[in-house]
């Protein structure tokens, strides 16, 4: 429903969610550099997430 933003996207000048108007859209009007700055907003908690978590499956490969 695009309720959260995270695959907003701007197409020919207009706000577009590819969740809802997507996931085709015409590649030559998209907003690339703003797509590529939106996608690294959360690089670092991301990174510290990956670092931080413990695969539960992983630990039962070691018992």
């Amino acid at each position: 429903t695009g309720m959260c933003g995270g695959c907003r996207v701007t197409v020919g000048g207009k706000i577009k969610f590819a969740c809802v108007d997507g996931p085709d859209f015409d590649g030559h009007l998209v907003d690339f550099d703003e797509a590529m700055r939106r996608q690294e907003m959360y690089k670092t908690e991301e990174s510290r997430s990956m670092e931080a978590h413990q695969c539960r499956l992983e630990e039962m490969g070691n018992a």
